[in-house]
């Protein structure tokens, strides 16, 4: 499939990739049975990013929150938590039914603390340019971003709503699915190289902490993902892995 060769070709190139920025020493890599399939992490730690996870869950007839019956399902996922505060988090999601012409889902976007408007309009210039590529409109690939990514209690959305939003994607879309994915990474990797040694200040510092703290907040009340994942066996030590952030206020 080629979805799976997605995920064989890109999983090893972007832990390499994020290594080499990171200048991390080290990356620990586990694989953790359960019920119904099987969870594959990379955890990355050091001086840039305060974690980096790079997740691939393979799953075995599951009903997604999505869908009415049991499916063979994988998700390929990043949560990148930067040590600086003047680089955001970067969020990739993507996930698909592995019987017949998908679907296929993906979320990507930036979730900034401090908010540069130089590297949030490069973003968003770059995934535009892929949306003409593609002849797709630029709003409606991103529509429900915010809405995904926001809680009422919040004072504002953790989205700055610069990535994609491509939902229920078929076998003829794939090539769009892989070029986002692919844009939106490059991308990321040159903001955070920019940015990685910025100064900053204990404010910053308060600000990057209330931003995980939100994603946190997201996770363990909202994330319909997560609950499923519980419900289907994956060990919680998994979950808290793939996507707790490393530091929080709440």
């Amino acid at each position: 499939m080629k979805v799976v060769s997605f995920v064989n070709e890109t999983k090893d190139r972007v832990i390499n990739e994020l290594m080499n920025v990171s200048e991390a020493e080290k990356c620990v890599k586990t694989s953790t049975p359960f019920k119904v399939g099987d969870a594959h992490l990379a955890v990355i730690r050091g001086s840039v990013f305060e974690k980096a996870v790079v997740t691939h869950l393979i799953m075995n007839q599951v009903v997604t929150p999505e869908a009415d019956k049991p499916q063979d399902y994988m998700v390929f996922q990043m949560e990148i938590f930067p040590e600086n505060p003047n680089c955001p988090i970067g969020h990739f999601n993507t996930e698909w039914s592995l019987s017949g012409d998908g679907p296929y889902h993906m979320n990507l976007d930036l979730f900034p603390a401090v908010e540069i408007p130089e590297d949030i309009n490069e973003m968003k210039t770059v995934m535009d340019n892929l949306a003409s590529d593609f002849n797709i409109d630029k709003n409606k690939m991103r529509e429900g971003l915010i809405d995904h990514y926001n809680m009422p209690h919040w004072d504002k959305p953790l989205a700055s709503n610069v990535g994609c939003k491509l939902m229920h994607l078929k076998n003829d879309s794939l090539d769009l699915f892989i070029a986002a994915y692919n844009t939106f990474f490059k991308k990321y990797l040159e903001i955070i190289k920019r940015r990685k040694d910025t100064p900053f200040t204990d404010e910053n510092t308060r600000l990057k902490r209330r931003r995980n703290g939100k994603w946190m907040e997201y996770i363990a009340i909202k994330d319909p993902a997560v609950k499923m994942g519980l419900a289907t066996g994956i060990p919680p030590e998994v979950i808290i892995d793939l996507c707790f952030p490393p530091s929080a206020t709440f």
